[in-house]
């Protein structure tokens, strides 16, 4: 069957957009790292310096690599990302700031930090990621809180450095503060976009049984498909008298039970829908009229054997038609109609194939 509806509408492109972005990155810090290495010595680069870039060109390629080949482990890949720039950066920090007693931080290598908060809102959502950055901003505080604090570090140093490291808490907390934004932002995008989708996808569908509506069977009845093509037109034998005898819910519940056999005893390429009351409406494209017999008698056999608790066995007569050339879409669906009454007429529980 065509017709699926799902519940997860979107969460697979935004995932897949999450996925990439992070290669992205990884692709991008790799080639950054490969040219910073190249111009080591023009810049006068400590040995030191030179490896920790080789270290850092070699991290990104190897995860580069995991993530395009395993896309699956989107999630722990970002997490070691997280673990490695987290856990370096603090201690190249802490290094720098207590032992090298300079406010630059980290150096020429500060604004890359920044890189932490944004892989923590590709890998993590919401509260998470946002507790995640928080906690290398507290992490990054309390070093530099013990750079104030030290009796070691010269004070006219303290005040000399002191408003670099102010801008550079201030640019961090900024920076989180954006990210949370456009999380929320994002997600009331998603929500909207989900609902709308919701929407659309309802109002073609049958909200009793779930099948596609008579708005849905329109719109695929008007696609050009090209010969052959054929329609089953059937309905529930003697429906009324189950309303009347056992109520409308047993009514309802057979529908529906029904809607279900029908799917099963369909081929994938088979359209079905429910076209109003208790007629439901076949589309078989690429079928010829005797295919479409072949395929009525096993949908009213299946049907036929369906045991409806409380109500028993309910049958169904079957119109079948196949669409001649050039004929229009009214004439194929009156004849299929005619022949659907045919087989009332000749007994109930039967399958005609119209002239």
């Amino acid at each position: 069957m065509r017709w699926q509806v799902t519940s997860e509408a979107g969460v697979a492109p935004e995932l897949e957009f999450r996925r990439s972005a992070l290669l992205a990155m990884f692709g991008c810090v790799a080639v950054v790292s490969v040219l910073s290495l190249s111009l080591s010595s023009l810049w006068s680069f400590a040995a030191w310096e030179q490896t920790g870039l080789a270290a850092l060109t070699v991290k990104n390629v190897a995860l580069f690599v995991w993530l395009w080949r395993r896309p699956r482990d989107f999630e722990t890949i970002g997490l070691v990302e997280l673990m490695c720039e987290g856990v370096g950066g603090l201690y190249k920090f802490g290094t720098t700031v207590l032992a090298d007693q300079t406010s630059y931080g980290l150096g020429g290598y500060v604004i890359w930090l920044i890189l932490y908060y944004f892989v923590a809102s590709l890998v993590l959502r919401g509260r998470r990621a946002l507790l995640a950055s928080l906690a290398l901003l507290a992490g990054l505080l309390v070093i530099g809180g013990l750079y104030w604090a030290s009796d070691d570090i010269p004070a006219t140093l303290k005040r000399l450095h002191g408003n670099t490291l102010v801008q550079m808490y201030l640019l961090h907390a900024t920076f989180i503060a954006f990210l949370a934004l456009q999380d929320r932002l994002l997600g009331r995008l998603l929500r909207a976009v989900h609902r709308a989708e919701g929407e659309a996808r309802f109002a073609n569908v049958d909200a009793l049984t779930g099948l596609p509506n008579r708005r849905q069977l329109d719109a695929w009845l008007a696609e050009d498909r090209g010969p052959p093509r054929s329609v089953i037109l059937f309905d529930l034998d003697h429906f009324k008298r189950v309303n009347d005898t056992h109520g409308h819910d047993a009514g309802d519940r057979v529908l529906q039970a029904a809607a279900g056999a029908a799917r099963g005893a369909l081929r994938p390429q088979d359209q079905l829908g429910r076209w109003g009351g208790e007629e439901f409406l076949v589309i078989l494209p690429g079928s010829g009229g005797p295919e479409a017999r072949a395929v009525a008698e096993r949908l009213s056999s299946a049907l036929a054997a369906l045991h409806h608790p409380g109500v028993g066995r309910v049958t169904i007569s079957c119109g079948v038609a196949e669409a001649g050339p050039g004929e229009a879409l009214g004439g194929v669906l009156k004849r299929a109609d005619e022949a659907l009454y045919a087989a009332k007429r000749g007994g109930r529980s039967l399958v005609e194939l119209a002239v």
